[in-house]
């Protein structure tokens, strides 16, 4: 039965959404879109090295992977698997892995430990694009090595580290992800960060392997 325009005293009392339920923390809006961002970097880096005849071995987990090519979080994987080319090819993290006896129980463990040394001075550019090229070779690795169904779990430890050591809040402050559509933009900048990156790359076979 209507009730004249009332509320219905028997109805829940829905209220709108304030302002703070409607806004999305920056921090956390980084993190939810740093898995497709990795994604979108793993399946560039792998169809490059597949045309070029790097990657001997089919990997079906990576081939599966559909990511929506024209959203942003796509266009910026991509944007720093090209940038990331050559630390892609200075880092020798798969000679890192071979040296690990990497398990499902373990990997997050290893996965922070090497992170740590990539932001041991700080954070920039060339070193994020440096985690998620080091995501990406352990993916390779652990799939090599038997272990299936476990990219999704890379893709968390990163999109986790990234919010316990506050790389997605300097990344918020650089404007979110798609500041990286621009990082041609800063080439020197970039330039800067890949020679810290590569000299870091010492510190870590120093720290871990030596």
């Amino acid at each position: 039965m209507a009730t004249g325009g009332k509320d219905d005293p028997l109805k829940p009392n829905r209220k709108s959404p304030s302002q703070d339920e409607l806004h999305t923390d920056p921090e956390e809006e980084v993190v939810q879109e740093a898995e497709a961002v990795f994604c979108s970097y793993v399946r560039y880096r792998y169809h490059q090295e597949m045309e070029q005849g790097e990657q001997s071995t089919p990997n079906p987990e990576i081939v599966a992977l559909q990511p929506d090519e024209s959203s942003p979080m796509c266009r910026v994987g991509q944007q720093l698997a090209i940038i990331g080319d050559d630390i892609n090819r200075r880092y020798d993290f798969s000679g890192m892995l071979s040296q690990l006896a990497l398990t499902p129980d373990n990997a997050y463990d290893y996965f922070c430990k090497i992170a740590n040394s990539l932001f041991d001075s700080g954070i920039n550019w060339g070193r994020v694009i440096a985690l998620l090229s080091f995501g990406y070779r352990m993916a390779l690795h652990v799939f090599q090595q038997g272990i299936t169904g476990f990219l999704s779990s890379i893709a968390h430890f990163i999109g986790d580290y990234l919010l316990r050591n506050r790389i997605a809040q300097w990344i918020a402050q650089q404007g979110g992800w798609v500041a990286a559509l621009d990082l041609d933009n800063v080439y020197v900048n970039y330039m800067m960060a890949l020679l810290a990156v590569v000299l870091i790359g010492q510190f870590v076979y120093r720290r871990f392997f030596s």
